[in-house]
């Protein structure tokens, strides 16, 4: 189950450089979705919207768009050129971020966050190609996790800065300045970035042919036990989008907190439970799957499942240490993102690598932001009769009923693996 790590690519200060600047990319992709979460409660109230609508702009009208465009890009990226791709992806989202702040009802609001969705879906199979280029493939689970803390800083932006510029200037002033930068940091991408030679860090002999679309298609049909993690992927980010997109509403709402502290506190407490999450299990990933490459799916497994009592614990309490167990819930939430795509990475060939990594967002879009924020929004105005305004904190409990399908997803994926790659399905690089 183990393979040689190449030899003939390491990562240099270039290299190191090229991963800090995606890390900032990351973070301006992941930055304006944080911060419409912070925003839901103004927005919902300045353009008189329910919890069904909020669920919509959240996940649907983002990732809609964004999932079915990155399959299309993703191919792109495969085959063309991802700097500029991410370049230009890059300005089109941060322009589209700003014109949110002259939406005026829910259909303009959701045309924006299309537009958004368009721009954002140019960046993170582009990335996971890059990386893999830039460094050996038993690095780069620990080089996806520094990827992956782009999630966070955006997070913590997101929130920190959003709450403040929410709470001082209102929502429609927070949107317009937080997409600004990101043109300036289009442009330095641009000219500061190298485009790598397609496979620089593999072994040599590695499958770098070109496959047509069917060829894809069958290629990964025939691989159920990459289409079993990705799936199971789906279902914890469905789970976890109960603290990630909810928990800010849920402690203004049912809790009572203002909006700027819980901004201040999600994003920092948010920030660093990532990056507990990401960094650790990836490091324990890239170490033990040396031996084993199913340890990649195994790490997933067990934080995805420990989703669950962490969430719970957030959700149902007395009101005291929201903060601290909010920051327990989201290093659970971290865990299995890192390890499953430098699986992935690993295991298909070079020209499938962005459009891969497209299909795992696919799933952790359409299952997981999409579908848990629609059906989070829909419980909570279905229970709302009931529970009143603690109707949310029972929706939210109620989607962490996924990740117990993704670890049985997981489980099934680590137990066909062995047979995918003794039987020549699958080939690791």
């Amino acid at each position: 189950m183990s393979t040689p790590a190449p030899r003939t690519a390491r990562a240099g200060g270039y290299a190191i450089y090229v991963l800090l600047m995606l890390v900032a990319v990351s973070a301006f992709n992941y930055m304006d979705r944080f911060l419409l979460v912070i925003t839901l409660e103004s927005i919902g109230r300045d353009l008189r919207l329910t919890d069904t609508q909020l669920g919509i702009l959240a996940g649907f009208a983002f990732s809609a768009v964004y999932t079915v465009v990155g399959l299309f890009v993703a191919r792109w990226a495969d085959h063309g050129n991802r700097r500029n791709i991410m370049s230009i992806g890059l300005a089109f989202w941060s322009a589209m971020t700003a014109l949110c702040a002259g939406a005026r009802n829910f259909l303009q609001l959701a045309a924006c966050r299309f537009g958004v969705g368009v721009g954002e879906s140019t960046c993170t199979p582009s990335a996971h190609s890059l990386i893999s280029d830039y460094f050996r493939s038993d690095r780069r689970a620990t080089a996806f996790a520094v990827y992956c803390l782009g999630l966070y800083i955006g997070l913590g932006l997101g929130f920190s800065g959003g709450g403040w510029l929410n709470a001082h200037y209102g929502w429609r002033m927070a949107f317009l300045i937080a997409g600004l930068p990101g043109l300036v940091l289009a442009i330095v991408f641009r000219l500061t970035v190298r485009e790598p030679v397609r496979g620089l860090s593999d072994v040599p002999g590695t499958d770098a042919r070109q496959y047509s679309m069917m060829e894809v298609w069958h290629y990964l049909r025939d691989r159920p036990s990459f289409l079993a993690y990705v799936a199971g992927t789906g279902f914890f980010v469905f789970s976890g989008n109960a603290v990630e997109y909810w928990g800010a509403t849920f402690l203004i709402r049912v809790h009572g907190l203002p909006g700027a502290e819980v901004g201040r506190m999600m994003g920092s407490l948010g920030a660093l439970g990532g990056v507990l999450g990401i960094m650790i299990p990836a490091l324990i990933a890239d170490r033990l799957a040396v031996r084993d490459l199913r340890w990649y799916l195994w790490v997933s497994a067990i934080g995805g499942g420990l989703i669950i009592p962490s969430a719970l614990l957030f959700l149902f309490n007395n009101g005291t240490h929201l903060y601290a167990l909010y920051f327990v819930a989201t290093i659970f939430g971290a865990t299995y993102m890192a390890p499953v795509v430098a699986l992935t990475q690993r295991l298909l060939p070079l020209h499938l690598r962005a459009l891969s990594s497209a299909i795992i967002l696919l799933s952790f879009n359409i299952i997981g932001v999409a579908g848990g924020n629609l059906v989070t929004g829909a419980l909570s105005d279905a229970l709302r009769s009931t529970f009143g305004v603690e109707s949310i904190r029972y929706a939210m409990a109620l989607t962490l009923s996924g990740s117990v399908v993704g670890v049985a997803l997981m489980a099934y994926s680590s137990h066909r693996l062995f047979r995918d790659m003794t039987s020549g399905k699958t080939t690791s690089t």
